[in-house]
């Protein structure tokens, strides 16, 4: 009998509950409670607030207090709001009160109530999309390829033919047919034509000589237009800057914090990641997966929501890898010359796995200091120089040969001086 009246009374509850309105319910759960609860009975930063018409059934107008004023919903003395204090109040810390209504809290449990989970993400195909196609690379030296047998083909067709030719004429004639193999006819046909052999043969040699320096110039060069597939490693973790830096829009430096600083723009460590992870705790293309890496990495136990000890590096690949001769430093790039990341880097804004897109080689770089106009307004750095150079006549000389054409260049100020990046 108690189990039946008890059944009754949650049905009556829910019922009163989904008497709001779900859509308005999911606005203002999205806008108000998001950042803290699910609405599924998983903790985020506070526990979900799945089965809450089971929790709270026969308590209703002390839910309202709750929500809208917890320090007096604990003043009451409820058994049930002094056990949610006495066991998560040390975890999470106490609710802030809720500016909603009535009404509204009917609609966020109207919403909670009748919300169903979205279905999973499709598993991520090794190519880095689900149902992805491979690119297909080109297959222009396979055509030259075909090309140059048939044209062997045809030489030798007609040589035959020829050679038939010759010996048909000369059994009509009465005389005995030469046999002359293809070595010395070619032989002969050279030397009978030297002139024109030796023009195809110069042309060929200089032909095989430029692809040859083509070939060797792309040695170590992993992007760029001449490259058939950017370098694009496969990272320990699958991090979608399409949706961090794009989606998101979170600023290249909140985790490569060092650009503006020093000589390299820093790997964050995953307690960068915690900044946001410790709450958000599934992402929209890997669901918990990647994420849960992350958790392993730093030690972070989800359930309980404390650190261990149990941690482990995580060890990314790097992708932009400059030789060990060659000097750059981010700082005078970024900060400084007020380079945008997206110049060296690419749209990485719009790139699920990031990729070298440009092939960063000295005629790359070169030809950057070459055009890039160094941007001298509001610059502390350059005012300097320019007070410098006002001083002396040698340095006035030199302004106006720089200015000449009205802006200067990074090669003006030293940029192509070998000193500069190699030391």
């Amino acid at each position: 009998m108690k189990r039946l009246l008890s059944s009754f009374a949650l049905t009556l509850l829910t019922t009163y509950f989904l008497a709001g309105d779900y859509a308005n319910g999911e606005l203002i759960f999205n806008a108000k409670c998001a950042s803290c609860h699910y609405p599924t009975a998983e903790v985020n930063a506070a526990p979900g607030l799945g089965g809450i018409a089971e929790r709270w059934a026969g308590n209703e107008e002390l839910l309202y207090l709750w929500i809208q004023n917890p320090n007096a919903a604990i003043a009451t003395g409820d058994p049930y709001v002094t056990s949610l204090v006495n066991e998560y109040k040390s975890k999470f810390g106490l609710m802030a009160a809720q500016n909603v209504t009535t009404q509204e809290i009917d609609d966020i449990l109207t919403y909670v109530a009748e919300y169903v989970p979205p279905a999973p993400p499709e598993p991520i195909a090794a190519d880095g999309g689900a149902g992805a196609v491979a690119e297909e690379e080109p297959m222009s030296w396979m055509w030259w390829v075909v090309f140059g047998l048939i044209f062997i083909a045809v030489i030798f067709s007609l040589s035959g033919v020829k050679r038939q030719l010759q010996v048909a004429e000369a059994i009509q004639e009465g005389r005995t047919p030469e046999e002359v193999g293809y070595g010395d006819a070619i032989k002969q046909w050279l030397w009978d034509n030297r002139t024109l052999a030796s023009i195809v043969g110069t042309f060929a040699l200089i032909l095989l000589l430029v692809a040859a320096w083509d070939w060797a110039a792309r040695i170590g060069v992993y992007g760029g237009e001449d490259v058939v597939e950017n370098y694009r490693p496969e990272q320990p973790i699958k991090f979608s800057h399409a949706i961090h830096a794009g989606q998101n829009q979170i600023e290249c430096q909140y985790c490569h914090s060092t650009a503006q600083k020093s000589k390299t723009p820093l790997i964050p460590s995953a307690n960068v990641c915690m900044n946001c992870h410790k709450y958000i705790k599934e992402g929209p293309k890997y669901g918990k997966t990647e994420i849960a890496k992350i958790y392993q990495a730093i030690g972070w136990d989800v359930d309980n929501f404390v650190y261990t000890d149990d941690t482990e590096p995580i060890k990314w690949v790097k992708v932009h890898d400059l030789p060990d001769h060659v000097y750059f430093n981010h700082a005078q790039h970024v900060k400084v010359g007020q380079i945008e990341c997206e110049t060296c880097h690419g749209n990485v804004d719009e790139m699920e796995v990031v990729e070298q897109v440009n092939s960063l080689t000295m005629g790359w770089c070169i030809n950057c200091h070459n055009e890039t106009q160094v941007q001298m307004a509001n610059n502390g750095y350059y005012d300097e120089i320019h007070a410098r150079m006002v001083s002396n006549d040698q340095g006035v000389e030199l302004l106006k040969e720089y200015l000449e054409d009205g802006t200067i260049t990074a090669k003006e100020l030293g940029g192509w001086e070998c000193s500069k990046c190699h030391y």
